[in-house]
């Protein structure tokens, strides 16, 4: 299946897909986690409006991930210092298949072609899968913001060192 996976840079036209991305990957991987009324209520054309922004941000670097022409999954690169990793979403038949994997891959090959020795993300404390990929790829939680009433509002900070 990897040969067929690829990573593009999205251009203006990828903000609907990305957005539709996001709202059903919110509802396989945040329901419990988000509160219902933020995933029932997403606004599609508001966060389409966001994606757009984002893709036209000259310090983003928003990468679609398709499976022969499907969409699959995006991530986000942050390109300033320090270089962070602000969203990777797959959806959930695509996770632990290399493709998360590959969207590192990229995120240290940018970091490595700088000259930068370290890169960033954050992690919703309760998405216990998603922690245990950042473990497995060498990440170190270097800050907690937990204890919030709110779920979503919990945070961990992972640092990576580039290979």
């Amino acid at each position: 299946m990897d040969h067929e996976v690829s990573f593009s840079l999205a251009q203006d036209g990828d903000a609907k897909t990305i957005s539709n991305l996001r709202r059903v990957i919110w509802g396989t991987t945040y329901r419990g986690i988000y509160p219902d009324s933020v995933i029932d209520g997403f606004d599609l054309e508001w966060h389409t409006q966001r994606d757009l922004e984002r893709i036209k941000d000259p310090g983003l670097r928003v990468y679609l991930i398709r499976y022969a022409d499907m969409p699959i999954g995006y991530f986000t690169l942050k390109t300033a210092d320090p270089v962070y990793i602000e969203s990777l979403y797959l959806l959930k038949e695509y996770q632990r298949q290399g493709n998360g994997r590959r969207a590192f891959m990229i995120a240290e090959q940018y970091c490595a072609e700088r000259g930068t020795s370290m890169y960033y993300c954050n992690c919703n404390a309760h998405n216990h899968p998603a922690q245990a990929f950042y473990h497995a790829m060498g990440g170190v939680i270097i800050k907690q913001d937990t204890g919030h009433e709110n779920k979503q509002e919990n945070q961990l900070a992972f640092e990576f060192k580039v290979n």
